[in-house]
């Protein structure tokens, strides 16, 4: 024992006793890690609403994950980023949640990732100065009860978390929903369809129901088996009418034997109770002939369906009535609705019919182009003074749709009566179109680069900084007119926030507008350009755009207005200020929820800049960071085509001159350093040439 006591005394077991310390530290390092990220986007870090999902789970959650080892460039590094934050999201989960990472060289589970619906991406990759293709499995799939879900293929980092948490979120809202219905409650899935289109020779329609059915079996057995479905065959026109009406599916017309018009339908309806979903499934013209679109994806829409149909959606009021953008037009707002119909539902409301659902905290406004009526403004006021948000998308000028044919201007002033509230509020809307000189450049093959002066590109200096706006390196706005916040910015109860500006190179126009980029030039006098603001966000509490409630005015038995009289009772719940804070979102433009400037799944900045608005207005501020994690850029602000030049050629060589002369100073610096040490100390040394 003394011996071994003197050995660890002794210099030699200092080895041993480090090799025995570097055992121990991996042992400690491997069950307790610090991360530390100091990205500025926090993109390595889970937000709070990804940790207190899976920290609050009551029921076993399994991610399973299916990447192939030896990823190439820049795949490689994707796959080891969903690893790191599948880690952080074991980290903050309960007993209920895990993570497996399955090994991709063994078969079984090449299988198993088969069988869950997974599909390898083809990738390139360059190997011995050779480009080559790769089959490689990408995906994950999630577990939760009967259900499972797939992600796949993750071939970016870009918005992975608010993807996975939102999946996540989905399936266990949806599965709580199925586990509460009653024992003999169902869901219904119809399917609307006409055995006559089975004869007119359109392309899959005798394949339709047995599609239906296999694709419903599927999606029945990882729901609990709380489906079940129907086949209806419209017996007349008028039934095929009537369906069509109710569930806003397909009518077709056809011509009988007799040569007589008749009708038929298509369409497939996911019902529970007074609540129902339309699925995407229609007859489409096809160069050659008619075909039923919607069969190829057909189990994935009715999940897609389930979910919107059974998760816990928020509705937002869409206010119609005044030309407004419709929310199911293609060249309207189609793509808007659809971006935010994961988590949020649009309801049409006509303020002339009814009034806004005491329960719905949000509304919006897009693009009316007539007045409202003195009772519609009053419950727009009264819902903003019950601490209601209201989104205003309200364009400044406005397409004259006529100009073509009498000569007259293309856009005309947009003066709409909606001003009494938002001037109230402390927001006036320039009637005007801002221009700006960093726009949109689109490539002719033609004329070449093209400038969109009417499209500005907001560059991340030009947004506040801001949960809506944090993270998005730039901005495409569209035709917006300016908008002045003065007024609100001396409500001391009132927040302004400018969440979008456009450049000090732009300029507005209020007559005498031409979208060509052929005829518009920027003004030659430099003092006309400044920056406006594009996009405003007010929060707190307002005042009152009216003193007392309107009259209330009907019609006589002869169609005359009248007014009410109040007789010796009246009653009114008039509020004169805000009782809650509320949030107003205005912007000159209902151009950005339009198509071309938002694409069907969301992806563009203008887009996830909209759906962050939504967010942040219904108290989902969380999720405004998550969407847009991985998405910061920090770009030059290049104001000509010299300088972009200049740093262009500096990125490429001019770096490489400053390293080439900064070493060379350095062995300059060196050779007379080593001179002087030997002059110094061997001044004699005949092997040195001294120089005079």
């Amino acid at each position: 024992m003394k011996k071994i006591i003197n050995w660890f005394k002794s210099s030699k077991s200092d080895f041993a006793l480090f090799i025995m310390f570097l055992i121990l530290i991996n042992i400690v390092s491997y069950n307790a890690y610090i991360r530390f990220d100091l990205t500025s986007a926090k993109s390595y870090s889970l937000s709070k609403e990804s940790k207190n999902l899976v920290k609050n789970l009551e029921q076993p959650l399994s991610v399973r994950v299916f990447f192939d080892d030896n990823l190439p460039s820049p795949y490689n590094s994707v796959s080891q980023y969903v690893k790191d934050i599948l880690v952080e999201y074991k980290g903050a989960g309960n007993k209920n949640f895990s993570v497996s990472f399955m090994d991709m060289s063994k078969s079984e589970n090449i299988e198993l990732a088969q069988d869950l619906g997974l599909r390898q991406v083809q990738l390139q990759e360059v190997k011995n100065n050779e480009v080559g293709f790769k089959q490689a499995f990408m995906g994950l799939a999630i577990t939760y009860g009967d259900n499972i879900e797939e992600i796949n293929p993750i071939t970016s980092t870009d918005g992975f978390e608010f993807n996975l948490t939102s999946k996540m979120s989905k399936m266990i809202s949806m599965a709580d929903t199925l586990a509460g219905l009653k024992n003999d409650e169902k869901i219904t899935l119809t399917l609307y369809f006409s055995d006559i289109l089975k004869s007119l020779g359109i392309g899959g329609a005798e394949q339709t129901v047995g599609y239906v059915k296999d694709a419903f079996n599927k999606v029945n057995k990882q729901n609990q088996d709380r489906l079940e479905i129907q086949v209806v065959n419209p017996l007349s026109s008028s039934d095929a009418e009537n369906y069509a009406k109710k569930y806003g599916i397909q009518i077709i017309q056809y011509k009988d034997a007799s040569g007589n018009y008749e009708k038929a339908l298509i369409g497939l309806v996911l019902e529970k109770g007074d609540d129902f979903y339309a699925l995407p499934l229609k007859i489409q013209q096809s160069f050659f002939s008619y075909q039923v679109t919607g069969l190829e994806n057909l189990e994935e829409s009715i999940v897609d369906g389930l979910e919107s149909l059974l998760s816990n959606v928020t509705q937002i009021g869409y206010i119609t009535g005044h030309e407004e953008l419709s929310r199911t037009d293609e060249n309207g707002a189609k793509n808007f609705n659809q971006i935010i119909s994961g988590m949020y539902e649009l309801v049409d409301i006509d303020l002339k019919e009814s009034e806004i659902p005491l329960g719905m905290n949000s509304i919006i406004i897009n693009g009316p182009k007539t007045d409202f009526d003195e009772n519609e403004l009053y419950k727009i006021d009264q819902f903003i003074m019950r601490g209601g948000n209201v989104l205003f998308f309200v364009d400044s000028m406005v397409e004259n749709q006529m100009a073509s044919y009498t000569g007259g201007e293309q856009f005309t002033p947009n003066s709409i009566n909606l001003d009494k509230l938002l001037q109230k509020y402390g927001v006036s809307r320039d009637l005007n179109m801002v221009f700006d000189k960093n726009c949109y450049v689109n490539q002719s093959s033609s004329y070449g680069k093209l400038n969109l002066y009417w499209a500005p590109v907001l560059q991340k200096n030009q947004l506040l900084k801001h949960p809506v706006t944090q993270n998005l390196g730039y901005v495409i706005m569209l035709q917006n007119g300016s908008l002045d916040v003065s007024a609100a910015n001396e409500n001391p109860d009132v927040k302004v926030s400018v969440l979008a500006k456009s450049s000090d190179e732009s300029w507005a126009k209020e007559s005498n507008i031409m979208l060509n980029p052929m005829y518009l030039n920027p003004p030659s006098n430099p003092s006309a350009l400044k920056a406006y603001n594009l996009a405003v966000l007010l929060e707190g509490k307002f005042e009152s755009a009216f003193d007392k409630a309107p009259d209330i005015i009907q019609k006589d038995e002869n169609g005359n207005e009248i007014v009410m009289p109040q007789g010796d009772l009246s009653a009114s719940n008039h509020i004169n200020s805000s009782v809650l804070p509320g949030k107003i979102f205005v912007t000159g433009s209902s151009a950005v929820t339009t198509r071309q400037v938002i694409d069907e799944s969301g992806t563009t900045p203008i887009a996830m800049f909209m759906m962050n608005v939504i967010d942040y207005l219904n108290g989902n501020e969380d999720l405004c960071t998550m969407r847009t994690k991985g998405l910061s850029v920090d770009t030059l602000t290049i104001k000509s085509q010299a300088a972009a030049n200049f740093w262009k050629f500096f990125n490429q060589y001019g770096l490489v001159v400053i390293l080439l002369l900064a070493g060379l100073f350095v062995w300059k610096a060196r050779s007379k350093r080593r001179r002087e040490i030997n002059k110094k100390y061997n001044p004699n040394d005949s092997r040195t040439i001294n120089k005079k």
